[in-house]
């Protein structure tokens, strides 16, 4: 879509500059002498008069002022044939427009051939208070003599009839003219053409004032100016961006296209007017040339790989294009009389049909297989062909811009607002992909700093664990060794009696032995267990659990073991909550039974156990639906500083020597259970004044009458 709004904004804005650009005849009228009158004329106002109309030619004549002054009387010996009301054309003197009038005077000798001899004039009457006006003269094939009031100002190459004696020249002249003292302005032109395909004058004459002129003039060379300007401009703003490519070749024939170009546009003969045929070598050689840069410039974008088509075509490329390019060079330059012919010229407009169009058909293709900068080639590629096609339109132009130079300036901005454009977009790009390597770097950061982090909790644990093991095997020795030594030692004490035992010393000792087998069995059991809940595979058995009846029962149990002691034991529970939690009725068991247990071992023979259960109401605590039991005792209590390890393994307070039954990992295991059951556990605890133990889990709002129903 893009490419269209391009293309078409080209061919609207080419319309206006030929419509805004033409070289218009002005309505003047004539006197009865036959001048054109333009007395009322203010040449002050800087609007030039196109000499557009009004003219006469006297055909394959060369005449001076004063033979057609002769031919003009009454009583004139000869009488040369010509027209009046001839309109000046593109096509010369082969087409003089719609409203000439012809005067033969009998002779048939009027018909014009593309090649021969003309003369043109005109005559001006101008407001007497004008002292001076400048003539521009654009284009006159191929040779002319100019005659201002019977004098010849001006020769452009060597008019004559015979065509061994003619030379040829680019005719772009300015004249500044002093009219007679009635006002008077008589304009002859003696024109010659064997060489190009148009002969006499192409684009219209004008007067005005000299400043107007200049300011034309100077307007031309301004936009000449910029043209240069901007090719320096992109030569250096290029050759920097240019480092970005992969390829720089395309860089540097963009700007030999452009020099080109642009060069063809000052050799023009109404910038720069060179002697004899000088102008159109230079200028056709630079056409020729800039078209084969264009194709270089077109063939530079695409890498090799891109297609296999122009993979293939690669060396073929090359070689036509650059021959055929040599081979014109080397014949206009080596025989500049060529450059006239009309064959000449349908040669020239081959050859740039042939490339413009090949290098279209190539971009035009490369679309599926190029996506960068695919509507900047569409685009230029059109306007490049538009370019290198605008010197054979014909046009009169009233400033000496032309639609060549016109778009060589939209080519020049449109590339030098898509390179910068391009250099901005990439600059964005790598900013935001720098932004978003920095984030990805600071992400990656922080992550291997929480993977480090980690990896040092890691060690840290294993540290520990290594030290717990280490602890853990040297508690677990001593504790196997402990009742192994005991148990060997009565056995050798049996064995090596020298005096056969009594029944009660042999029943004290199996005693003795037994206790402490069961102590062995106990430490294995629970070393298995706490290895088992510690262990990944292990799973729950959950069902819903009354925390009420369990603990409970468990109450019963030591409650009966308490009596005839004056160890006192109590239990308290709400009467209308059955404290359902989730569960596994075994492990949480072996909790509460562990608690009560080592509050009644800790405890003094006239020592108080509380047990209350109850809801926890603190939002805080496990969403604030929970269920504590409490076991309270006054026994021997913690100290402060052992607190936090109560829950390790092995672990027996300082003073708890009183009575060091057990293996040590009670507690872990029951640790172990809560962090199962997503509980908690915590103890409060004074030395000498007794252990607070908070036993809490996530309650459930249903009943056991409520099942029951369901």
């Amino acid at each position: 879509m893009s490419v269209v709004i391009l293309i078409t904004s080209i061919v609207i804005s080419s319309l206006a500059f030929l419509l805004l650009n033409r070289r218009r005849g002005s309505d003047f009228s004539y006197t009865i002498s036959g001048a054109v009158n333009l007395t009322a004329w203010d040449s002050t106002k800087g609007m030039p008069v196109i000499l557009e109309k009004g003219w006469e030619f006297y055909p394959n004549r060369i005449l001076t002022p004063e033979m057609i002054h002769q031919s003009q009387e009454e009583n004139a010996l000869e009488r040369y044939p010509y027209f009046r009301g001839v309109q000046i054309t593109r096509d010369g003197w082969i087409s003089l427009g719609d409203t000439t009038e012809l005067y033969s005077y009998g002779s048939s000798d009027y018909k014009m051939d593309t090649y021969g001899v003309g003369t043109y004039r005109i005559e001006l009457l101008l407001n007497q208070s004008v002292d001076f006006v400048t003539l521009n003269v654009p284009d006159i094939s191929q040779s002319a003599t100019i005659w201002i009031n019977g004098k010849a100002v001006r020769h452009y190459g060597t008019v004559s009839e015979a065509k061994n004696v003619y030379e040829s020249a680019r005719v772009c002249a300015d004249i500044q003219i002093e009219p007679t003292s009635d006002g008077r302005i008589e304009i002859v032109i003696d024109c010659a053409n064997f060489s190009s395909p148009y002969g006499g004058i192409l684009s219209s004459p004008c007067v005005a004032s000299t400043s107007t002129i200049g300011t034309i003039e100077y307007s031309v060379r301004m936009y000449l100016t910029v043209l240069c300007a901007f090719w320096v401009f992109f030569l250096i703003g290029g050759s920097y961006i240019s480092k970005t490519f992969i390829n720089r070749s395309k860089f540097y024939f963009f700007l030999l296209m452009l020099a080109s170009d642009i060069l063809f546009e000052i050799f023009s003969p109404s910038v720069t007017i060179l002697s004899g045929s000088w102008n159109t070598l230079i200028q056709i050689s630079l056409l020729i040339l800039g078209n084969y840069w264009t194709f270089l410039f077109y063939f530079s974008l695409y890498p090799r790989g891109t297609s296999k088509l122009f993979d293939k075509l690669r060396f073929f490329e090359i070689s036509f294009f650059s021959v055929t390019t040599a081979l014109y060079l080397v014949t206009f330059w080596g025989f500049p009389s060529v450059l006239y012919l009309q064959s000449s010229n349908v040669a020239n407009l081959v050859l740039l049909l042939v490339t413009n169009l090949y290098c279209v058909f190539r971009v035009v293709y490369m679309l599926r297989h190029f996506e960068h900068g695919k509507n900047l080639y569409v685009g230029s590629v059109v306007l490049n062909t538009c370019i290198h096609l605008a010197p054979l339109l014909r046009a009169q132009y009233f400033v000496y811009i032309t639609l060549h130079a016109f778009l060589l300036l939209f080519l020049e901005v449109g590339f030098t607002l898509y390179f910068v454009m391009d250099y901005v977009r990439t600059y964005e790009k790598l900013a935001d992909n720098n932004k978003n390597l920095e984030s990805a770097v600071e992400e990656k950061t922080r992550y291997i700093k929480r993977v480090n982090q980690d990896l040092m909790d890691n060690h840290v644990k294993l540290v520990e664990n290594e030290e717990a093991r280490k602890k853990m095997m040297s508690n677990v020795s001593h504790d196997l060794r402990t009742p192994i030594t005991a148990i060997r030692g009565y056995i050798e004490l049996m064995l090596n009696a020298k005096e056969p035992l009594s029944r009660e010393q042999e029943v004290q000792y199996l005693n003795n032995m037994h206790t402490r087998s069961v102590q062995m069995e106990q430490l294995i059991s629970d070393l298995v267990q706490l290895t088992r809940m510690e262990s990944e595979n292990d799973t729950l058995q959950l069902m819903p659990i009354s925390v009420k009846e369990m603990v409970g029962d468990l109450y019963q149990l030591y409650h009966s073991e308490c009596e005839g002691t004056e160890k006192v034991i109590t239990f308290e529970a709400p009467e209308d909550d059955d404290l359902i939690i989730e569960g596994d009725p075994k492990k949480l068991l072996r909790v509460f039974e562990n608690i009560i247990v080592n509050a009644m071992k800790y405890t003094h023979d006239d020592g108080i156990i509380n047990i209350i259960c109850h809801r926890y109401s603190d939002p805080a605590m496990l969403g604030g639906n929970a269920v504590e039991v409490l076991i309270r005792d006054n026994g021997v209590g913690i100290p402060s500083n052992e607190v936090p390890y109560v829950f390790d393994r092995f672990y027996r307070a300082e003073n708890s020597g009183i009575n060091k039954t057990g293996s040590g990992l009670g507690l872990s295991i029951v640790k172990s259970v809560m962090d199962k059951h997503g509980g908690k556990i915590w103890v409060e605890s004074e030395e000498g004044h007794g252990s607070e133990f908070h036993i809490v889990f996530k309650g459930s709002d249903i009943s056991f009458d409520q099942e029951e129903e369901e």
